[in-house]
């Protein structure tokens, strides 16, 4: 498995406008800083913590077109079925980095050929304490969508494309709620057409791809939706 790599003399021109964000996934910024318990995440119950990484890949020339690739986990899941989230998951022992992660997961997930995107880099991992478990988003690009499709459909219901800007896109107010669960707030979500609910994990990534990009995040002001029974399980 391979992938193209970014040349240190910048990115290419069709891909200027994803330099922000490229250049904190070259360096390994935090993407999303999260409100941590005492304990320390990467030791969990005595053991490291689990690796995982998400790919956040965008297709398009520019702010006009861009578009962010997401799954409908499968319904008959145990963990999370429903939910909308970024294609990744564990660390296998072959794997090489988060990078090689992201990619293989993606690959086996929706089909991207690896060898025909860039890939930008990896932020810093995401702990996720409850989980005993680490997340590195790896941000990639391709100029144009590029063929994609349900490879297991046990794993994956659905592939679907978010425009970044437009209508019924990830920055249209229209489709911007504020999450609830059970009385508490639980961050920005994404109410995309065709019933693409993103909330949680995802959707605090998704936010902060916006505001690392020049975008407007979801205001606190937007309105507030109870989240769904069919997409909290």
């Amino acid at each position: 498995m391979s992938a193209q790599q970014p040349r240190d003399s910048g990115l290419p021109a069709d891909a200027a406008f994803l330099a922000p964000l490229a250049e904190r996934a070259r360096r390994g910024d935090v993407l999303l800083h999260r409100d941590l318990d005492a304990r320390d995440p990467r030791q969990g119950d005595g053991g490291p913590a689990r690796r995982s990484a998400v790919l956040v890949h965008v297709a398009g020339t520019g702010l006009h077109d861009a578009q962010l690739v997401l799954e409908e986990r499968g319904h008959a899941m145990r963990s999370q079925p429903g939910q909308f989230s970024l294609p990744g998951g564990g660390r296998d022992p072959g794997d090489h980095d988060d990078v090689h992660t992201a990619l293989r997961e993606a690959e086996e997930e929706t089909g991207l050929d690896p060898a025909g995107v860039l890939v930008f880099g990896a932020f810093a991992p995401i702990p996720m304490p409850w989980r005993v478990q680490e997340v590195t988003p790896v941000l990639s690009w391709s100029p144009a969508m590029p063929p994609l499709a349900v490879q297991d459909p046990f794993e994956v219901e659905r592939v679907v494309w978010a425009p970044l800007t437009g209508r019924g896109s990830l920055t249209d107010p229209a489709h911007q709620q504020r999450g609830v669960l059970r009385g508490y707030g639980v961050g920005p979500v994404f109410d995309l057409p065709g019933d693409a609910f993103v909330w949680g994990f995802t959707a605090m990534i998704l936010e902060q791809v916006l505001a690392g990009l020049g975008l407007d995040p979801v205001p606190p002001t937007a309105p507030v939706r109870e989240i769904p029974p069919e997409r909290r399980r």
